[in-house]
């Protein structure tokens, strides 16, 4: 009986070590890719367009800092055993998330007039890149809601749903040339984040468990609508008709 309590200490501890280290990874990679156009703005060299800040902008980076920092608080919450104050802080940080949902749109279809798109694409045509992040966003935050009873599922799509701003972050490196190949090549990096779930639910579980495969589909998806998008300039009849679009 101790083996097996020791062996339940261990998954506990190691668990609770994996998701405390993507948090803080994900953290690190939020901060250097946007460290030019936002944290160190003007401290730091900016290797793309980086117009003026409206206040949307600045607003919407604000709540997502928040957010990141609050999904890091939570995973050293679970880790220290605090689930009391993990679960009131919670409700906060998913209010936090879904003041988020109508800025991401917002920011998303005002870029037009900012006219901040890499060389390879019109400002119409690349609204489709922040505004496909939204509905798998939404997604997850829903089902990390739902099921924020069950830990397992809770923990996997918000773990998703952090990871799909890895995308942002990674597409405002500067490794890749300004071409829609190198556009594609930071959307299979960011898809490659998903990488460490993927191991860590086959070496704890033996498969992918629903809720990571859940993600991981909703990421491909959304890289592939705006890979063809982009593509196919396709998508410029459409957002020239939404909602909040000025040229």
């Amino acid at each position: 009986m101790a083996t097996i309590a020791t062996s339940s200490a261990d998954r506990t501890s190691a668990e609770r070590k994996f998701y405390s280290r993507m948090a803080l990874f994900m953290l690190v990679m939020v901060f250097i890719g946007f460290a030019p156009s936002f944290y160190l703005r003007g401290y730091v060299f900016s290797p793309r367009p980086n117009p003026t800040l409206p206040p949307a902008v600045m607003l919407h980076g604000v709540l997502f800092s928040l957010w990141m920092l609050a999904f890091v608080a939570q995973t050293q919450l679970v880790a220290a055993g605090r689930r009391d104050i993990h679960m009131k802080l919670g409700v906060t940080s998913f209010i936090l998330a879904l003041a988020m949902l109508p800025l991401m749109y917002l920011v998303g279809v005002w870029q037009v007039a900012r006219a901040n798109q890499p060389p390879f694409t019109t400002a119409l045509d690349w609204t489709i890149v922040p505004l496909a992040l939204i509905p798998p966003y939404a997604i997850l935050l829903f089902e990390g809601w739902t099921w924020r009873r069950q830990a397992a599922w809770h923990k996997r799509a918000m773990l998703c749903a952090g990871l799909l701003f890895m995308d942002p972050a990674i597409g405002r490196l500067p490794i890749v040339p300004p071409v829609l190949g190198g556009f594609a090549v930071l959307n299979f990096l960011s898809i490659a984040c998903f990488v460490p779930l993927i191991l860590w639910d086959r070496r704890t579980l033996g498969k992918l468990h629903p809720a990571t495969r859940l993600g991981i589909s909703l990421a491909i998806m959304m890289h592939a609508v705006r890979l063809t998008f982009l593509a196919t300039g396709a998508w410029a009849p459409v957002a020239a008709h939404l909602p909040g679009v000025t040229s």
